[in-house]
């Protein structure tokens, strides 16, 4: 029978139903809304889409209560880091592409969509560490601790040392 709907009664204990009644989503008003609007959600984790921009909102939503918390804390305490900032702008990008590209066993091209993926994935990947390492150019990054940086480029410029090497060897 598709197309109706089917009515359901459920027994709720008073924290669900609070939560219930708090909880937001968009275009989500009454308590059915809200409560396809969590199925919705449910399913979407479970099956992943094909579209990167569902996926990206989708992670973008999940996010965003903590994301929220960060910025409301940073505000408070009069606080401000580049590098949580530059985490969470790419965060929802790197999971909205892994659910999206991550392909079936059974799917014919899955080794090609592989590679695209890892090539996706490594893109985001060295553009977050290109971020991260232009943060500590001048030695006191705009972080929570100016120093939280500089302190970890002695082992980058080492390993930075060994890769050129290696590469100079060929």
């Amino acid at each position: 029978m598709p197309g109706k709907s089917v009515s359901l009664s459920v027994r709720l204990s008073p924290e669900e139903a609070a939560f219930l009644a708090t909880y937001k989503s968009e275009g989500a008003t009454t308590l059915s809304e809200k409560l396809r609007a969590i199925i919705s959600e449910a399913r979407q984790r479970r099956a992943g889409s094909e579209s990167y921009a569902e996926c990206l909102g989708f992670t973008e939503e999940l996010l965003a209560p903590s994301m929220h918390r960060l910025r409301e804390a940073e505000s408070a305490e009069g606080m401000h880091s580049e590098l949580l900032l530059n985490f969470v702008h790419w965060l929802p990008d790197i999971v909205a592409t892994s659910m999206v590209n991550v392909p079936e066993a059974a799917d014919a091209d899955a080794a090609e969509r592989l590679e695209k993926l890892e090539a996706a994935i490594a893109k985001r990947i060295f553009v977050l560490i290109e971020q991260v390492l232009r943060l500590g150019v001048t030695g006191e990054s705009p972080c929570y601790d100016p120093a939280i940086i500089a302190q970890r480029m002695p082992a980058i410029i080492k390993l930075n040392d060994i890769i050129k090497h290696s590469c100079d060897l060929k």
